[in-house]
């Protein structure tokens, strides 16, 4: 099928000016994360104390904050190719982003860097990770769209809460039986 026929039959297509709106705000959105998430690896490289009980500060949070920064660019990566694990790298990185935002909480609780880090965690981490995970639903939801219409269901798309694991394969099945019936 080509972009007409995909748009003629209700599937999602890049010819579409939301779907390519919604495309590339989140394209800039993750990239920007990826290119900010850089310079600030390196100062904390650079500036938190070397003491600490375990003598391990500096690597607990450079470590962390580096696989949030390879969470961003697997998801930069897979949403600039168009790539279906796009979703995982969401889910993976929008679950980093609640972490850091806990740990930085609890951690600078009652010291000055309070206000930075509920700040952080109110205006950046919380609605990043949200927005990922509200994107990695999006995606699936627009990839049982598609099969289901390629299938030839006729219906509205289950709600993604009321779709079980093998829910679209049992939707699959259906349309099969139906085109069976005389």
């Amino acid at each position: 099928m080509d972009h007409d026929e995909l748009a003629a039959a209700g599937l999602p297509s890049l010819k579409n000016a939301q779907l390519r709106h919604m495309r590339q705000l989140f394209l800039t959105v993750v990239t920007a994360g990826f290119v900010v998430l850089v310079p600030w690896i390196v100062y904390l490289a650079l500036e938190l104390p070397d003491h600490h009980p375990e003598n391990a500060w500096n690597a607990a949070w450079v470590g962390f904050d580096s696989l949030l920064l390879l969470g961003l660019l697997a998801t930069c990566w897979g949403a600039w190719r168009r790539r279906q694990y796009t979703v995982i790298a969401c889910v993976f990185t929008a679950t980093l982003l609640l972490c850091d935002a806990w740990f930085d909480i609890s951690l600078d609780w009652g010291t000055p860097d309070e206000t930075a880090s509920v700040l952080s965690a109110v205006f950046v981490e919380i609605p990043l990770a949200f927005y990922l995970f509200f994107a990695a639903m999006r995606i699936v939801r627009m990839t049982v769209r598609s099969a289901l219409m390629l299938a030839g269901h006729p219906g509205p798309v289950p709600q993604f809460h009321k779709l079980s694991i093998g829910g679209l394969n049992e939707l699959l099945k259906s349309v099969d039986a139906r085109r069976e019936q005389p």
